[in-house]
């Protein structure tokens, strides 16, 4: 089991795909952890921060109040350049999300509960929306479990959440922007065990997966995509 363990974390850095299904302008940039990747994130959006607004969901991290990461979260996505304005998907009246986005040129999702985040984003009508934001190029930053909304089931990481905050959902189908599910955090040593849970889960399940360092993201422009490592 350590063998074919250690083969799971080490496929990621060698893994390609070119058969996206949303367009060739398509911009995301998936991540573990958004601020410890910037110096590397930045230069490969398609516009400078300077002048332009990034449209910042903390949703997922809201059911405790508000954590300070996220204050510094964004506090560090505001020193690159970017005016960043907060939207609570929670505070959005149901099927409102696309009007709350107007003007937005980056949509930011950060992390927290992945399920919390998924009820919030079927509910606010900010899936859809979403989804036909980033066919149309509006650029796409996840952190954590704004990286895992885009991919195509998120039944496996329920380990990684609280058994009470799964809210009854009626599927864990996610968004399926992104092909594979995307296990952020793999190197946290605060995550061995439940990443034992999930990968056996994954791999029993036959589901697709990519493991992803907080010092990595991957980097999705068009059909194409990789991984980058951030110092």
């Amino acid at each position: 089991m350590r063998k074919l363990f250690w083969l799971v974390v080490f496929l990621p850095l060698t893994t390609s795909a070119d058969n996206l299904e949303v367009g060739p302008g398509m911009k995301l940039y998936l991540t573990s952890a958004g601020a410890k990747v910037l110096d590397q994130l930045v230069p490969l959006l398609p516009l400078p921060p300077s002048g332009h607004t990034a449209c910042y969901v903390p949703t997922a991290a809201t059911l405790d109040g508000s954590p300070p990461w996220v204050d510094e979260e964004i506090e560090a996505i505001e020193k690159t350049g970017f005016d960043v304005r907060s939207i609570d998907l929670a505070e959005l009246a149901a099927n409102s999300a696309a009007g709350a986005f107007t003007d937005c040129d980056v949509i930011w999702v950060g992390g927290g509960n992945t399920y919390h985040l998924l009820r919030e984003a079927r509910r606010s009508g900010f899936d859809d929306f979403v989804v036909k934001r980033i066919a149309d190029g509006v650029p796409y930053v996840g952190a954590s479990a704004g990286s895992l909304l885009l991919a195509p089931n998120i039944e496996c990481i329920k380990y990684a959440e609280d058994p009470d905050s799964h809210f009854d959902l009626e599927s864990y189908d996610a968004l399926n922007v992104f092909p594979l599910v995307t296990f952020v955090h793999f190197d946290n040593p605060d995550f061995r065990d439940v990443y034992r849970k999930i990968v056996i889960d994954a791999l029993e399940n036959d589901v697709a997966f990519i493991t992803l360092r907080d010092n990595q993201f991957i980097y999705v422009d068009g059909a194409n995509w990789r991984i980058v490592d951030s110092n």
